[in-house]
């Protein structure tokens, strides 16, 4: 019996077919698989802030770059902005933010925020009129601009640098507002930080600020809503730029009143049965025969007038009977700075 010999190429060939078509036997081998390429690095957009200090100033961007724009504004006068912008830019969302969130600052306004977002190259600008949306636009009607200029980004795929901040850009140091009342914020020795609070001395009211011996006011001036021309019952903001000058626990106070008007507080005395007085910040004590019973609650600062109460004695003999002709509560500003 002959047996026939099949070449070994041959066989092989044989065999390599038989696995396309039908498989081997035993288990599979899976090709490796692809890896995922390593994602480049991101880098967040810059972002900046600007209000109006900055109107009519010219400032470099970076593209995609984040914008916050905050000017005061006071619409109980009827007056709002009217902001536009050119087609690099792009306006996602604004809000208005009261200054007085109790209704006790008489016109105080507000701030009204705007947030944008760079979207082209090139020279792109924001303007705004501050006008009554009912009513023509005057000549001589309050005005806002800013320029920027969209330059390249300052980011490659492995390195991004911080370009280097011009000095007419906002302050990089901390600034607080009204928002931050009652809060405790930390600064190093040394640091300069701001408060900013809104003001309207069309009113008759301004911020009277109390400093404790470890921080200095290097810096107070009013900054108007608006520049340009004189818009009535505009307001404004009120800022003070202090340095924290020595390490300790620290305490800002400041009070929102007419400085011509006395001021003094609610005290609640035990006698008689007990009533409340008031503590004039002269030291002089004061019997009130008519205080609104909302004002009755022991330390409430208040602003007051009185008058004699004629030839009324009281037994308790504490202080002066009155009839006050003007009460109202002092609205406040308290901000902790632990210096460390």
């Amino acid at each position: 019996m002959s047996m026939k010999l099949f070449p070994v190429p041959l066989l092989a060939a044989a065999c390599i077919a038989a696995v396309l078509v039908a498989g081997c036997a035993g288990p599979a081998t899976r090709p490796a698989a692809t890896p995922a390429p390593t994602p480049s690095p991101t880098h967040a957009p810059e972002s900046y802030s600007f209000d109006q200090t900055n109107n009519g100033g010219t400032y470099p961007v970076t593209p995609a770059a984040g914008i916050q724009l905050r000017l005061p504004e006071n619409p109980t006068t009827g007056f709002s902005w009217n902001l536009s912008v050119t087609p690099g830019l792009s306006i996602v969302n604004d809000t208005y933010v009261p200054s007085d969130t109790s209704g006790k600052l008489v016109g105080s306004g507000g701030i009204h925020v705007w947030f944008l977002k760079v979207t082209g190259p090139g020279d792109q600008g924001i303007s705004g009129v501050y006008r009554r949306p009912w009513e023509p636009a005057a000549a001589n009607a309050s005005v806002y601009s800013l320029s920027l200029i969209v330059g390249e980004s300052p980011c490659d795929t492995n390195v991004c640098t911080i370009p280097t901040v011009p000095s007419t850009m906002p302050p990089r140091y901390h600034v607080y507002t009204e928002a931050d009342s009652s809060g405790i914020v930390h600064e190093l020795p040394g640091d300069t930080f701001g408060i900013r609070l809104q003001e309207n001395p069309s009113t008759g009211y301004s911020w009277n600020l109390s400093l404790p011996a470890g921080l200095t006011l290097t810096r107070d001036e009013f900054i108007p809503a608006v520049t340009g021309s004189r818009v009535v019952g505009a307001g404004g903001t009120r800022s003070f730029t202090l340095v924290a000058a020595e390490s300790g626990d620290w305490n800002i106070t400041a009070e929102y009143r007419r400085p011509w008007v006395p001021a003094g507080t609610i005290t609640r005395v035990d006698l008689e049965g007990g009533f409340f007085g008031i503590v004039a910040d002269d030291g002089k004590r004061y019997e009130p025969a008519n205080l609104d019973a909302k004002y009755q609650r022991d330390g409430l600062r208040v602003a007051f007038e009185a008058t004699p109460a004629g030839d009324t004695m009281s037994a308790r003999m504490w202080g002066t009977p009155v009839n006050l002709t003007l009460e109202e509560e002092i609205p406040g500003f308290s901000l902790g700075v632990v210096v460390s």
